[in-house]
C-alpha cells in the first residue's frame, strides 16, 4: 500500500491519527464494560495498564522532551469527561512529527503507570480508571497502522494457540493439522501461561493468530489475551475459533477481533482473506 503525501508538517497520511478508529474503539470499550462483569472489566483495565506501563525503553531520543506539566495534563485528560481530550493531545503530537514509539514511551507508558498508582492509592475511582485505560487502549488502536511489522513469510503462516488454562486442546491440534495439510505454515502453542504465550507469539514471524475458544469458562482468559495482543503485537490479525464462539459473537466483536469462525472451513476462509490484505 503506497503512502500518500500528508500535511505540511511532513507526517504522511498513513501516519496520521485515525479518529474514526479511535471513536469506534472507545465506543466498543464502553459498550463492552456494560456487558461484562465488573471484576472482568477490572482485570482488563489492569491488563491495559500493565502492558502499556511496561514499555520503558524508547527506540530513540525524544523529538522534544515531555515536561511533567504536559504529562499531568495528558493523564488528567484520560480520565476527564471530555472523550477526545487526551486523544487530541496525541494527535497534535503526531501532527508535529513526534514518532509513534516516542509517544508510546513518553506519553502512554508513564500515564498508564500514573493511572495504576492513583487507582491503587484510591485517588481515582474504578469508573475513572476504566475510562482512562479504555482511552489509552483506543489511542493505541488508532495508531496500530503506524507500527512497523516484519516482512510476511513467503507462504501463508498462522499461529494457532489455546487460551491459557484451557485443557481441551484437541480442537486446536486438529485445526493445525488441517491447515498444514493444506499447505499453510503453522505454529502451534498449547498449555502455556498468559505471559509465556505472549512471549512465544512475539518470537514468531506471522501476522495472523487463531485463538481456540471453548466456552464461558475461558472468557476471562481469552479477553485478557486479546487485550494484551492488541497492545504487545498490534500488527497481528486475530481470529477466534471454536464451536461456542457464535454465542459470544457480540462480545468478541466489541473486543476488535478480525474474524470469528465456528468450522474449519470458516477459519480457512477468514485466514485466506486476511492473508490477502495488503499491509
Amino acid at each position: 500500500m503506497s503512502k500518500q503525501q500528508g500535511s505540511a508538517s511532513g507526517v504522511q497520511s498513513t501516519d496520521a491519527f485515525e479518529w474514526e478508529v479511535y471513536h469506534d474503539s472507545e465506543t466498543n470499550i464502553f459498550e463492552l464494560s456494560k456487558k461484562l462483569p465488573e471484576d472482568l472489566v477490572a482485570s482488563l483495565a489492569r491488563e491495559v495498564i500493565l502492558r502499556v506501563a511496561s514499555r520503558t525503553v524508547a527506540a530513540g531520543s525524544a523529538a522534544r522532551p515531555v515536561s511533567q506539566e504536559e504529562l499531568l495534563a495528558f493523564s488528567t485528560a484520560l480520565a476527564s469527561d471530555i472523550p477526545k481530550s487526551a486523544a487530541q493531545i496525541i494527535a497534535a503530537e503526531r501532527e508535529a512529527g513526534r514518532p509513534v514509539e516516542d509517544i508510546y514511551v513518553n506519553f502512554l507508558a508513564p500515564a498508564a503507570r500514573q493511572l495504576g498508582d492513583m487507582w491503587n492509592s484510591d485517588h481515582i475511582t474504578f469508573a475513572q480508571v476504566t475510562v482512562g485505560s479504555g482511552r489509552i487502549f483506543a489511542i493505541m488502536r488508532s495508531m496500530r497502522h503506524m507500527f512497523e511489522t516484519s516482512a510476511l513469510p513467503d507462504e501463508p503462516a498462522v499461529i494457532f494457540a489455546s487460551v491459557p488454562g484451557e485443557t481441551h486442546t484437541l480442537g486446536v491440534r486438529m485445526a493445525a493439522d488441517f491447515f498444514r495439510k493444506d499447505g499453510w505454515i503453522i505454529s502451534l502453542l498449547v498449555g502455556l501461561s498468559h505471559d509465556d504465550l505472549l512471549a512465544e507469539i512475539a518470537q514468531i514471524s506471522s501476522h495472523m493468530v487463531g485463538l481456540s475458544f471453548s466456552g464461558e469458562h475461558s472468557l476471562e482468559a481469552l479477553s485478557q489475551l486479546i487485550v494484551a495482543l492488541h497492545i504487545c503485537a498490534p500488527h497481528l490479525s486475530i481470529v477466534i475459533c471454536g464451536q461456542e464462539v457464535e454465542e459470544f459473537r457480540p462480545i468478541l466483536e466489541l473486543m476488535g477481533v478480525d474474524g470469528i469462525a465456528v468450522t474449519m472451513e470458516e477459519a480457512k476462509a477468514q485466514f485466506t482473506r486476511l492473508s490477502q490484505v495488503e499491509t
